[in-house]
């Protein structure tokens, strides 16, 4: 469903590109002869829509139709699944059947209109626009709302307008609202105008004894723990490979190539297992930033720029999905946002989705699933545990579900500046490279080191470490990691017993 889906969104954008020129309308489910071929279950379909654009649609959608949109207009004839319409900034969709939960996701502007009924959480989380639903609502509609307007014509289930701290929602059926919450009634004056114009259009009138809410007092806000991600493999030592140092004019290679599990991939050769990450670009090389791409950059994408994504900034190597900063998900609504973003990349690009160590093995199972090029792991952890334990963490998760052998890559985030003995430990961990702020020292001085360290070692590559090239230095880190412990040269027993 997903290449399909993709090639879907590349004959539109072909398609959109002349008849914006045209001021046309693009028509998709319906053959040369005018007979119906509709679609069916494709996802993130008619996502970041170009302004101007006007489309129509015949079908039953999967999750994710109307995502991103910066523009365009585009009409449904059908009904859709989740997330539809969501994180759009302009625009108009229009739903002529029903909507699946959270419609209207995280939208700050445009407008949407669901001429049916949608369920749960919708226009959750938005910011402004105006979502407009002829049928019923199921619960939480409107739940943490900042800005914005939702005009209900039918009834509202539980939690209207939970942890609401802005915006304008009017129920004109019933609804399970509570005098005692942190909600107010107001009054059809508090709608903004252009919201009533919007349903004037569609001929429909607001009864003068509809519900008006509006936000009353902010609901109390939880408290995030402060998480570290840590720098150092403490406890982690390296040995050599028992064949003697290398000879002087053997120069090691250090270099690694990241690329895509796909014939038709693109790759990255770095000159050592690291990856910069930064704001923005700062170096010549790839890296991995949080706006402005270089061509030969990867993008993160996350809460901090998918409600602005546009086309201009996908002009990189690949993107990185960080789930972590994300609303929660499934598996079909993540695959909706990356048959978004993706459509509107070079064939071929990578895509890497990234989360915490303590949900790689869920990472994994994702990203396998998903078929994705590979993994970036966070060392950050609610236990703060720290990257010493966060190794065995990703080699469990890597092994079970066949990342690296299935041709993936698995990258890990740390903080500080990384030193050749981190990279060296990561790789001969398992993990292809290794993602942090800087390096120890000057480009020259650390390569420098870093071949010096595995000539020591007696390796004439550092792709040829491996875990016999790693030892627990005592016996905590030995039990924690179950490397073998230094002296005794082989695993404790907790780790080699069968049960």
């Amino acid at each position: 469903m997903s290449d399909k889906s993709i090639k879907l969104n590349r004959d539109l954008d072909k398609m959109l590109a002349q008849a914006i020129e045209r001021d046309l309308l693009v028509r998709i489910g319906w053959g040369r002869e005018g007979d119906e071929k509709p679609k069916n279950g494709e996802i993130g379909a008619l996502s970041m829509l170009p302004e101007n654009s006007r489309s129509l649609l015949l079908g039953e959608l999967g999750e994710g139709a109307g995502l991103l949109n910066r523009g365009g207009t585009a009409t449904i004839q059908g009904t859709v699944s989740s997330i539809a319409g969501g994180w759009m900034s302009s625009g108009r969709l229009v739903i002529e059947k029903d909507a699946g939960s959270r419609t209207g996701f995280y939208m700050s502007g445009g407008s949407i209109v669901v001429h049916g009924s949608v369920g749960n959480f919708g226009g959750s989380n938005m910011s402004g626009g105006t979502l407009l639903i002829r049928g019923d609502a199921g619960s939480n509609l409107g739940s943490s709302m900042v800005g914005g307007t939702i005009i209900l014509m039918g009834s509202a289930d539980f939690g209207l307008g939970s942890h609401m701290t802005g915006g304008v929602i009017v129920v004109c059926g019933n609804h399970h609202h509570f005098d005692d919450s942190e909600m107010k009634y107001g009054q059809i004056t508090d709608v903004p105008q252009e919201a009533l114009d919007l349903a004037l259009s569609l001929g429909i009138e607001i009864p003068s004894g509809a519900t008006v809410l509006v936000k009353a007092v902010d609901p109390p806000k939880d408290k995030l723990p402060i998480l570290e991600r840590g720098h150092n493999f403490a406890g982690i030592g390296i040995i050599a490979s028992g064949t003697g140092r290398n000879d002087p004019h053997i120069s090691p290679d250090i270099s690694v190539t990241i690329k895509s599990r796909r014939e038709e991939g693109r790759e990255i050769l770095l000159p050592r297992p690291w990856m910069e990450i930064q704001e923005t670009s700062t170096k010549n090389g790839a890296s991995i930033v949080l706006t402005d791409p270089k061509p030969e950059d990867l993008l993160i994408i996350g809460s901090h720029n998918i409600g602005k994504l546009g086309r201009g900034s996908l002009n990189c190597l690949g993107f990185v999905l960080d789930i972590d900063s994300l609303p929660t998900l499934n598996d079909a609504e993540v695959e909706a946002v990356i048959v978004s973003i993706r459509s509107r990349m070079a064939p071929g690009s990578l895509v890497i989705l990234s989360d915490r160590v303590d949900r790689v093995d869920e990472l994994a199972r994702r990203s396998k699933e998903l078929e994705l090029d590979g993994i970036l792991v966070d060392a950050i952890s609610l236990d703060s545990a720290g990257p010493t334990v966060a190794l065995p963490r990703i080699g469990m998760a890597n092994k079970k579900h066949r990342i690296s052998e299935n041709g993936g890559f698995v990258l890990i985030r740390l903080d500080g500046k990384a030193s050749p003995k981190r990279l060296i430990i990561a790789k001969s961990a398992g993990i292809d490279a290794v993602v942090s702020p800087e390096l120890e020292g000057s480009e020259l001085d650390f390569d420098s080191r870093l071949r010096g360290i595995l000539r020591e070692m007696g390796l004439s590559s550092i792709s040829s470490t491996n875990r016999s090239n790693i030892r627990a230095l005592d016996h905590n880190i030995a039990m924690q990691t179950g490397l073998r412990l230094v002296g005794l040269e082989r695993p404790l027993p907790t780790w080699t017993r069968g049960d």
